[in-house]
């Protein structure tokens, strides 16, 4: 397609203003480690928690749950939906103990938690795996998902366009770290929005209105044999693994970009960087209502569109797919191209931006700086983490070569860490988990994922199939692999909990005295004469925000296709549940006071 000026003056303005405001602070981001990936420890929470989401909000997402609309419908959404109940989890549970614990990144946690030579083996290992293959191939496939939007937009190879992106995020982000970070994203959740909606607003239009929507996509699940709108699989007689292990197994046992059990990544990072714990649970609050009801529907729409206008994509490949959310873009008018091309290197830019300041504050923090070189001032560790934040943006580009569609890198990052969740969430909670516990969760999960790929039919996992059979389970190589990976790992963790010695006391009691988690910590709390207990508030903060949250999504999904009786239902129990969520969030005391003498 041929932008028209107008369009091409809007793109030209939105890439001014992104690099216009990483110079901005660039000169603040200079100062320190902690201004340059922490942002001084001063973000509100409404900044942290849109920071959040203009992250986890990239070109990749609208082209992936594109796929997963054309092949599964709507409910094919629950590949990602699932993780709500993690989401929900984090901020009744882990916000605020991550702003407590104080750290610069998720692996410094391990020092604080940790001692001894384990743990140090564990802080230098897990640096590199997060901060290289993680980042790498999360990297790869928000850039491959960019190429199939050049190539579908420009009709060109894409790799000049693609460079020039690449290297205005990089400069902006190696400039001005996390001040440079959050600051952009807030110009660009609010462009990649309005380019989301707008895209799907002339999309439902091309398609006939939302009653002619309806009745085409209603007309392709007959002939496909598919019911698109429904928001739930066909249960049948057996109910599907797949959806088994993303509602029952995938939200804690997964660490997922964006989605990590307990809190990780550019979570945790953002979390670190609040004002104080409140201002992390609310920020956190704010980035799970946002990502999960604010965001999908606009893509939703989008794809089933194409299913109406672009019929035969129903039985193309994955990466064909996924590009027909690019190809709906031919239909705007011209003037109006150039707000959603914009939107979608915005969204783009907004995770690429994250990635490489995370990595490199995985690399720097955790690796260069206890292992390589201890000793230098502050100005040179942020020159070296400018020259690693490149190294990984250099490195990250080439994975998009490797890998085949969006979807297939979800899972490939999913596979790989497959059963390390638990332990991520019992660590702040159960004084025995040690370094060996994290080191066998790692090591079992790459490992089994590995020799799966290797040797996908083998005797554990016909066996484990069968089992599944048995129990009443519809099973697919995917879900019958996530079971088998994270069975291994979590009787290989356990094992090496169980088998050798605590932590140092010394370790666990400055820890249990920094924190103050409450849970199963009974022997350190004696020694500290102090218990902080866990009272029945979150467990009930938690249920009310899923409730919420899945409220609210379902019903403005059926509120824009009409169906008002389910909507006022969805909606109205959503919103009960978030009024008694707020009064819940309110009673909590978020700083931890001792609630007894032992």
């Amino acid at each position: 397609m041929r932008l028209a000026p107008a369009d091409w003056l809007f793109i030209g303005w939105y890439f001014a203003l992104s690099i216009a405001l990483g110079l901005y602070y660039s000169k603040r981001a200079g100062r320190s480690v902690s201004e340059y990936f922490l942002s001084g420890r001063s973000l509100p929470w409404w900044l942290l928690g849109t920071s959040m989401v203009a992250t986890s909000f990239s070109a990749d997402t609208p082209l992936a749950v594109t796929g997963l609309v054309l092949k599964d419908g709507v409910a094919g959404n629950w590949l990602w939906w699932n993780f709500v109940l993690g989401g929900a989890l984090t901020v009744l549970f882990y916000a605020h103990l991550w702003r407590r614990a104080g750290v610069v990144t998720e692996v410094e946690f391990i020092d604080l938690r940790y001692s001894g030579r384990p743990a140090r083996f564990l802080r230098g290992f897990k640096a590199l795996y997060l901060g290289l293959p993680v980042s790498c191939i999360t990297f790869g496939w928000v850039t491959l998902a960019m190429v199939r939007i050049i190539q579908t937009v420009f009709g060109t190879s894409g790799v000049a366009a693609l460079a020039i992106c690449l290297g205005l995020t990089v400069l902006y982000t190696t400039l001005s770290g996390l001040w440079g970070v959050v600051a952009t994203d807030m110009l660009l959740f609010g462009t990649a929005m309005a380019g989301s909606i707008l895209l799907a607003v002339v999309s439902v239009e091309k398609a006939g209105g939302i009653a002619g929507l309806v009745e085409a996509v209603r007309a392709a699940g007959a002939a496909n044999g598919k019911d698109y709108l429904s928001v739930f699989p066909p249960l049948g007689q057996a109910l599907p693994l797949a959806f088994f292990v993303a509602l029952f197994v995938q939200w804690w046992a997964v660490y997922y970009p964006g989605a990590e059990p307990g809190g990780g990544g550019w979570v945790a990072q953002r979390m670190l960087a609040g004002k104080d714990p409140r201002h992390a649970v609310l920020g956190t609050l704010w980035f799970a209502v946002a990502h999960y009801v604010v965001r999908p529907w606009p893509w939703i729409l989008t794809a089933l569109a194409a299913l109406a206008v672009l019929p035969a994509v129903a039985s193309a490949p994955a990466g064909a797919m996924e590009a027909a959310y690019p190809a709906m873009i031919a239909f705007l008018p011209k003037g109006l191209a150039g707000i959603v091309v914009a939107s979608l290197f915005a969204a783009f830019m907004s995770t690429i931006e994250s990635i490489v300041n995370l990595s490199g504050s995985y690399l720097l923090n955790d690796f260069y700086r206890p292992f390589v070189r201890r000793d230098a001032d502050e100005r040179h560790y942020v020159r070296v983490s400018r020259w690693l934040v490149l190294g990984v943006s250099l490195l990250g580009a080439g994975f998009s070569f490797v890998l085949g569609s969006v979807k297939m890198g979800w899972q490939l990052v999913m596979e790989l860490s497959a059963g390390i969740g638990l332990v991520l969430l019992l660590r702040w909670y159960w004084w025995r988990v040690n370094a060996w516990s994290e080191i066998a969760a790692l090591t079992a999960s790459a490992a089994t994922a590995v020799a799966l790929k290797i040797v996908p039919d083998n005797a554990l996992v016909r066996a484990v199939g069968r089992g599944l059979e048995k129990a009443g389970f519809a099973v697919d190589a995917w879900g019958v692999g996530i079971v088998t990976i994270v069975a291994v790992t979590t009787v290989a963790w356990i094992a090496a909990t169980l088998l050798t010695r605590p932590e140092d006391e010394a370790k666990l009691l400055a820890f249990y005295r920094r924190v103050r988690p409450g849970g199963f910590w009974g022997p350190v709390a004696r020694r500290h004469g102090t218990a902080y207990r866990l009272t029945a508030a979150p467990f009930l903060g938690w249920a009310l925000a899923v409730t919420a949250i899945v409220g609210f999504l379902f019903g403005l999904g059926r509120l824009i296709f009409m169906d008002w009786g389910p909507a006022a239902a969805y909606l109205a129990a959503g919103g009960i549940a978030a009024v008694l969520l707020s009064r819940v969030i309110a009673r909590i005391d978020w700083e931890g006071r001792p609630s007894s003498r032992v």
